[in-house]
């Protein structure tokens, strides 16, 4: 089965290149048909019959049939080759379109996004494949209303493109079209209407007056604003969070703090703070809570306590009888209260819970008391606040920058004088004891052997020569061509290819000194022949011989 399939893909793949997609869609249709539907099942070659159906269903405008067999060739490349592979990157990038054309703009964002990362980790940020997954992923926001988004990733992509391949390059006077259709739908005229009118102007420069592109340009411009094309309301920014000071604590060293002198307050001042007054109700004149009653004040002080009538009382002792303890009426009491005078605490001997003070003294805690456990012990507490003191920074210690050099300097001089001396030495006792060498003589000293030659710069090229060592590798999804560039040359290098046996057109121009070329999206079933040339003038133009892939044989 896995034969079959790889054979009708090859004349699948004839038909689109001979321009018959009705019947290469209709050949792979009869043999999907009967095809297993569980992508687990798949074998590499269905899943690339499937991904080539579903990209011709998209071609001829039924991406609601195309949708399946485009889930299926993603789900079935993913696990035969897992998500970095380059076949299923590209039917990932399918899949993303036919979502795209059905309405799915959500999930064919977050593809387009898994097919930027893999590409730009295989090809790098500039490469023309990421740079038009930018452009289609741009497409697909301005779709959800994220124009601004959309129309920021655009400008970013149309630059790059334009800095690394060239203002004439087909791919970027796509990209500057679809950004001044966004910025025309948006609103944005004037900035709509300058970037049509270049992208107008670099299909006149660049590209034939019949050419596709180029009519589809003129079109777009002439076109007017999408009435329908609504832009989301931009997302309303984040509260930023408070920032709460950090507390410094001062140094011991900066010493206590500068306090106001302390004046207590006067006991007559009045009391400034308001009471709480119910309504209706005129404010009493304003007095300290709780007062202490003096004893000529009332004779019946403990008259209006509460006490309960039939509570027995603590004391043995009724008021008409005598009192145990041994005193009289005229003697002053031992106890430091008077009758005459209330009770400090508000409480009854009988009540369910204790006082604060009392609380230690109990076996058990009573019914709405809790037991603070005691602090740990700390160091002692300052008395004074940390109140933080400015102090005026310190001067920066200058260091001696000189002193190393001056050492260094003199350590040289001495290494100097020392070598000189011995220099002296020597010379004048070779002069001693060496006899002089008669007039005539001729002197036995070897002549100094001459400096080594240098080596020169490889002689300019004639012009007419054509680049040398041209090489072609054949990577079945791109073709890598290599040259070597003639020394002194200064034109362009035009790359021109095409099918095997069929007239050649023009792929690239190089600037000067290129020695390489990397040509993508060509069939993995079709032979291609290329020559390189080099424009040494206008008259002048010199070709390499063609090289051509073997993929037939």
């Amino acid at each position: 089965m896995s034969s079959g399939f790889a054979d009708l893909t090859v004349q699948a793949h004839q038909l689109v290149s001979e321009g018959d997609l009705t019947g290469a869609q209709q050949l792979l249709a009869d043999a999907l048909s009967d095809a297993d539907p569980r992508p687990g099942n798949a074998s590499p070659e269905l899943a690339e019959a499937a991904g080539l159906q579903a990209r011709l269903l998209v071609a001829l405008g039924e991406p609601h049939s195309a949708r399946g067999w485009a889930a299926f060739a993603y789900a079935a490349a993913t696990r035969l080759f897992g998500r970095s592979d380059e076949r299923t990157v590209t039917a990932a990038a399918t899949l993303a379109a036919v979502l795209h054309r059905v309405g799915s703009d959500a999930r064919a964002a977050r593809l387009y996004s898994d097919v930027i990362i893999e590409l730009t980790a295989r090809d790098g940020p500039e490469s023309q494949r990421v740079l038009a997954a930018h452009a289609d992923l741009a497409t697909v926001e301005y779709a959800r209303g994220q124009c601004e988004v959309a129309r920021d990733r655009l400008t970013d992509a149309w630059e790059l493109h334009r800095e690394v391949y060239g203002d004439g390059h087909p791919s970027g006077i796509k990209m500057l079209a679809k950004l001044g259709a966004m910025e025309r739908d948006c609103g944005r005229y004037a900035d709509a209407h300058e970037h049509l009118a270049l992208a107008e102007d670099l299909c006149r420069e660049h590209l034939a007056v019949d050419d596709p592109l180029a009519v589809q340009v003129a079109g777009l411009a002439r076109a007017a604003a999408d009435p329908d094309h609504v832009c989301a309301p931009p997302e309303p920014p984040a509260r930023p969070a408070p920032v709460v000071p950090a507390a410094r604590v001062p140094e011991p060293t900066e010493g206590p703090p500068d306090l106001p002198p302390y004046s207590p307050p006067a006991l007559d001042d009045p009391v400034e703070t308001p009471l709480y007054h119910p309504p209706g109700r005129a404010a009493d004149p304003a007095h300290v809570p709780t007062p202490r009653t003096p004893p000529e004040a009332d004779g019946d002080a403990f008259g209006d306590y509460p006490w309960p009538p039939d509570e027995p009382d603590d004391q043995p002792w009724r008021p008409d009888e005598p009192a145990e303890q041994p005193w009289r009426p005229n003697e002053p009491a031992e106890q430091p209260w008077r009758p005459n005078e209330p009770a400090e605490q508000p409480w009854r001997p009988g009540d369910d819970a204790l006082p604060p003070t009392v609380v230690g003294l109990a076996d058990d805690d009573p019914a709405g008391v809790r037991r603070v456990p005691p602090a740990p012990p700390a160091e002692a507490p300052s008395r004074y606040l940390p109140v933080h003191v400015p102090r005026p920074p310190a001067a920066p210690r200058r260091e001696r920058q000189w002193l190393p050099l001056a050492v260094l300097g003199v350590v040289v001089a001495l290494l100097l004088g020392t070598i000189a001396v011995i220099a002296g030495v020597s010379r004048v006792d070779g002069d001693r004891d060496t006899p002089a060498a008669p007039s005539g003589a001729a002197s036995s000293k070897p002549p100094p052997a001459s400096a080594r030659p240098t080596t020169s710069a490889p002689p300019a090229a004639s012009p007419g020569t054509p680049p040398g060592r041209f090489t072609l590798t054949d990577r079945r999804d791109s073709i890598v061509l290599s040259w070597t560039y003639p020394p002194g040359a200064e034109g362009p290098v035009v790359v021109a290819g095409g099918r095997a046996g069929q007239p050649q057109r023009t792929f690239e121009t190089l600037p000067a000194g290129s020695a390489d070329y990397i040509a993508y999206g060509l069939d993995r079933t079709t032979d291609y022949c290329f020559t390189v040339a080099l424009v040494w003038s206008t008259d002048t133009v010199a070709r390499t011989g063609p090289a051509c892939t073997t993929r037939r044989r």
